[in-house]
């Protein structure tokens, strides 16, 4: 039991490592865009639009760690989630293809946030970052149906348990907002927002349905 328990400790403390790792990595990705970006363009985005860029950068940060684990498996191995290198070799195919969907979904999200609208001049024009999203939309669409037979009972559970957790959360956390925006309590909800919340809580159902199988420490 002691040997069990020490076990289960060894493992907390590798993943809280590697997530801490992340978070210094992601801390210091987002202070560079945000240096690269200049005070000025972020005063002109305002909140609601460097939030949503700040959620494309993250689903960007993941596609490239990941794309690291993938592109040097022993290094790699150190710094993801999973049990060895073998694994990453073995997971190759689903991997890249996460890469992809986190990539293009961090780039669509950061173009959104960037595109002109209405009271912001933008560096990208509105059509374009519209046409990004529906092109990413498609995109997954058809991966989805092209790789549904390719992924294992576990995989696809968790999957839907992903998507299950990012609609609860989204859910409720839309409606509180929506009710305290019409009530007066001055927490607008904008277009924007909604996209922001939907963005990241499909980030952190994914999250949620892997911790709660014991899968983030590993």
């Amino acid at each position: 039991m002691n040997a069990m328990t020490q076990d289960k400790a060894s493992k907390w403390k590798t993943s809280a490592m590697k997530m801490l790792v992340g978070g210094l990595v992601g801390a210091a990705v987002a202070a560079g865009a945000l240096e690269l970006a200049g005070s000025a363009l972020l005063d002109a985005m305002g909140p609601s639009r460097v939030a949503l860029a700040g959620v494309g950068v993250i689903y960007a940060l993941i596609a490239a760690m990941v794309g690291f684990g993938v592109a040097a498996p022993q290094a790699g191995a150190r710094l993801l989630n999973v049990g060895d290198a073998d694994e990453l070799r073995e997971e190759r195919a689903g991997m890249l293809l996460s890469v992809v969907t986190m990539g293009a979904i961090g780039l669509v999200l950061v173009l959104l946030a960037l595109a002109s609208g209405p009271g912001f001049a933008g560096p990208v024009p509105a059509r374009l970052a519209f046409a990004s999203l529906v092109l990413a939309v498609a995109g997954g669409l058809v991966a989805s149906w092209v790789w549904r037979d390719r992924y294992d009972e576990l995989n696809r559970q968790l999957g839907l348990e992903g998507c299950l957790w990012a609609f609860c959360l989204s859910w409720v956390l839309l409606t509180l907002w929506g009710a305290a925006d019409f009530l007066g309590f001055g927490l607008a909800l904008t277009a924007i927002d909604v996209v922001t919340t939907l963005a990241a809580m499909m980030l952190l159902g994914s999250f949620v349905a892997v911790g709660r199988r014991g899968m983030m420490s590993r």
